[in-house]
């Protein structure tokens, strides 16, 4: 299914439950995002100390509640002990990080969070890695019979969060056919992430509405560090300030 913008859950397959479906694929592998610049910030985000944890290694303990494997897209930097830190791809922006780890991993999935959102639950990295029902994947309007059997066994290729505020492109599940339209759109010099709902014949799936709202309300769960100011109020919630 081509993703489009607009529409309800049931036209871009959002989750009926969170209880439904299938297993997850067990070769998912967990990437943190942690090589962005901090230009706002002023200081390398990603190397943060929090009570004893830098922001990428608490992305990276969240997303080992989840998945079997994980390592740190950091440009190489080392920053997470023990965890693999993977070296960028020739691209600008998030798409580095994200093309650097299909390069380490071909034909795996990649659950991807990036470690300027810290309170991303891992209720919602779990929903985002759950395989639907193949009836969430149909097209709008088309009967079960008019699909052919590879097509209704497909997962979605693109799993994103979508709220009122647009896509959260940097806490989503990326397989193999959506990791290849990045690097294609890459080449055609996009390189934002987010441009995916664009691409022509992907299969897209929406976690938006209220099945977004059983994680956390999204305001709160897409918090993003970009500024001091950012990072003292995302302290005050925690009761760290």
């Amino acid at each position: 299914m081509a993703a489009q913008p607009g529409g309800d859950a049931t036209t871009h397959g959002t989750d009926a439950g969170a209880a439904a479906g299938r297993p997850p694929a067990p070769d998912t592998v967990g990437v943190v995002l942690a090589g962005g610049a901090s230009r706002r910030m002023g200081r390398d985000k990603a190397a943060l100390t929090v009570d004893g944890e830098t922001l990428a290694g608490r992305a990276a303990r969240r997303l080992l509640g989840v998945c079997p494997r994980v390592a740190i897209a950091d440009g190489g930097r080392g920053l997470v002990p023990g965890l693999p830190s993977l070296p960028d791809a020739p691209a600008a922006g998030p798409a580095a990080g994200i093309l650097g780890a299909a390069r380490a991993w071909p034909g795996h999935p990649l659950l991807v969070l990036a470690c300027d959102l810290p309170r991303v639950s891992e209720a919602l990295l779990r929903e985002l890695v759950r395989r639907p029902p193949v009836a969430e994947g149909r097209e709008a309007g088309d009967a079960p019979d008019a699909l052919d059997a590879d097509n209704a066994a497909a997962d979605p290729d693109w799993v994103v969060p979508r709220w009122e505020r647009g896509l959260e492109p940097l806490c989503a599940l990326y397989r193999p056919a959506a990791l290849a339209a990045l690097a294609a759109a890459v080449e055609r010099g996009v390189a934002a992430p987010h441009r995916l709902a664009e691409a022509p014949g992907l299969r897209v799936r929406f976690l938006e509405g209220e099945p977004l709202r059983r994680c956390g309300q999204p305001a709160d769960l897409f918090l993003n560090l970009n500024t001091a100011r950012d990072l003292e109020h995302w302290l005050r919630l925690e009761g760290m300030s």
